[in-house]
């Protein structure tokens, strides 16, 4: 993934700010902790930025290959095959890296994706049929 070390920083920051929050309530320099916060804040925000810059690109050509999938049923591998290419084309492997979640169902959802699963008796695995598209912001 091209933006693989960006995810990676920005969930180290996020781990780092956690870890803050739970240091202001034991710890008696509140203004330093606040400022190192401020900090992190920043260069996250930097970091975000860069990484979800291309986002509104992606998106386009995310539905462009979903336009041809529209009403049909995507088994287990064509699932998989369409999860690597949005993730290739974004170039990461979460849709939001604070959510940590990074599934199709995740993807399918921050693209604004219409969709539904259905239950195979014979099987652990749904079927996915995208049904349309949503919004996108």
């Amino acid at each position: 993934m091209r933006f693989e070390k960006l995810e990676k920083s920005i969930i180290k920051i996020d781990k780092e700010l956690e870890a803050l929050t739970i240091a202001k309530k034991y710890l008696s320099n509140i203004d330093e902790i606040n400022e190192v916060k401020d900090t992190l804040n920043k260069e996250r925000q930097i970091l975000a930025d860069e990484l979800y810059y291309g986002d509104k690109k992606a998106y386009t050509k995310c539905c462009e290959i979903i336009e041809g999938l529209l009403d049909k049923e995507l088994d287990k591998y064509e699932q998989m095959d369409l999860l690597e290419d949005i993730k290739k084309i974004f170039g990461r492997k979460s849709p939001n890296v604070s959510k940590r979640t990074n599934g199709l169902n995740a993807w399918l959802k921050e693209l604004c994706i219409e969709y539904k699963w259905i239950e195979n008796e014979n099987s652990d695995w749904a079927t996915l049929i995208v049904t349309g598209f949503g919004l996108y912001e």
